[in-house]
């Protein structure tokens, strides 16, 4: 069965009321006194996957890639943005290095970053993070039979980093000393193989506390050639998760790190309205729930979850042979980026646009490359609509409210997901 399916791309567009859109403003130019944003990216090259890079940004300007492995850089090149605002550079044009870190240098702080991994029998994407805070949590992994999980810890700064990371399992707190002070080499990564420190679990969580240095931090599951590939990500209170029609079984996972109880509300956004009470309980201190999204069947929908104290919030998606997983977003906004965003060879893509608003709003969907079109929608108040993707460097959304965006895939037997970023200023 094809996870992700995009049968319903097309009911969706019949709903939402289509008019041409206006062209994209062209891009202002850089402020050249203005600091470069940057970004940290999970990159893989070789052993049958190889990586894109797509940049974005509401400005024209300059940006860079640079590969960082074992304290040294084997490759860097210099990128414009250029008149769409986007480029998109394949990893290999840099270097074939296996699994570097990738920082981006980003023209301005309104702009956003992210990868597609594409393998034989596998298609992994995520926006790369801007900011490493000195704590992030990831929920999901498992290293059951035929399950692989890692956590890819990344160091692009100068000077070695410290992290402590908490794992909890359906055993309990997992204890050994390989958990304390790991350390992250300056300029490189490491990778934490959880099949090897806690091998037969089917959930585990891992809180990353960051003591020296600053440290992103990615989890790679894999299962019989397929990948998830999803950021560890701050705790937070609120989380709005846009969910892609199609069959498989679809989950949300909310975690916490807190050592007290965490109660927890989810709306479900569907076709049939808004449930309120969709969901509810009381997370146990550093504990986790399930939240099985059947009731949407093969619908788009949205969800928001409030907590009473810092969670996180994961989408998960699978089928027999699919994989795929994101994170949410703590924030709405009226202008969203998807990075990589586009048409996906032999297979289908699509933006899920979610109105977690009362009011009825009207988006436009731009994709980023020269002389492409934009469309313009209706996005009634409270739902969630899906909206197929052509090819283009990435996507950039935009909204007369708040809303939130992430954009899925799929070919043949595989799938992703990958969350949207929200423009600074939007």
């Amino acid at each position: 069965m094809r996870l992700l399916s995009l049968a319903a791309v097309a009911a969706a567009a019949a709903v939402a009321y289509l008019m041409p859109a206006p062209e994209a403003p062209q891009p202002d130019p850089a402020v050249e006194a203005a600091a470069a944003a940057v970004a940290v990216c999970a990159v893989e090259e070789g052993a049958g996957r190889s990586t894109e890079v797509s940049i974005l940004s509401t400005v024209d300007g300059p940006a860079a890639l640079t590969l960082l492995a074992g304290g040294e850089a084997p490759g860097s090149i210099g990128l414009e943005t250029g008149p769409s605002g986007s480029v998109v550079v394949p990893v290999v044009d840099v270097a074939a290095v296996g699994s570097p870190v990738g920082l981006v240098e980003m023209p301005a702080p309104s702009s956003a970053a992210g990868t597609v991994v594409t393998g034989s029998t596998s298609l992994s994407a995520e926006a790369c993070e801007a900011a490493p805070g000195p704590q992030a949590l990831i929920a999901g992994g498992s290293t059951a039979s035929g399950w692989a999980f890692e956590l890819r810890l990344m160091n692009p700064y100068a000077g070695e980093a410290v992290v402590d990371l908490s794992v909890q399992s359906e055993v309990g707190a997992e204890s050994t000393d390989r958990l304390e002070s790991v350390i992250v080499p300056s300029r490189s990564s490491r990778v934490v193989d959880f099949n090897e420190l806690t091998p037969g679990r089917e959930m585990i969580t891992v809180t990353v506390d960051t003591r020296v240095g600053r440290v992103a931090a990615v989890g790679r599951q894999g299962r019989e050639g397929e990948v998830a590939v999803w950021r560890a990500v701050a705790p937070a209170q609120e989380w709005f998760l846009p969910v892609p029609a199609g069959p498989g079984a679809k989950e949300l996972l909310i975690a916490t790190s807190a050592d007290g109880e965490v109660a927890y509300e989810v709306a479900l956004h569907g076709p049939d309205g808004v449930d309120e009470g969709f969901a509810a309980g009381t997370l146990p201190p550093k504990g986790r729930a399930a939240v099985d999204l059947a009731a949407l069947g093969e619908s788009a929908g949205g969800l928001r979850v409030l907590a009473a104290g810092p969670v996180a919030a994961t989408l998960w998606a699978r089928s027999e042979t699919a994989l795929a997983a994101t994170t949410g977003s703590p924030v709405s906004a009226s202008r969203w980026f998807l990075p990589g965003a586009s048409a996906v060879e032999s297979g289908r893509s699509s933006a899920v646009i979610f109105n977690a608003g009362i009011d009825d709003d009207t988006v436009v969907v731009r994709p980023l490359k020269d002389g492409a079109y934009a469309r313009s929608l209706a996005l009634p108040a409270e739902s969630a609509i899906e909206v197929g993707l052509a090819a283009a460097d990435g996507y950039l959304i935009e909204s007369t409210g708040p809303m939130a965006a992430a954009w899925a895939a799929s070919r043949g037997e595989a799938a992703m997901l990958a969350g949207g970023v929200p423009v600074e200023g939007g």
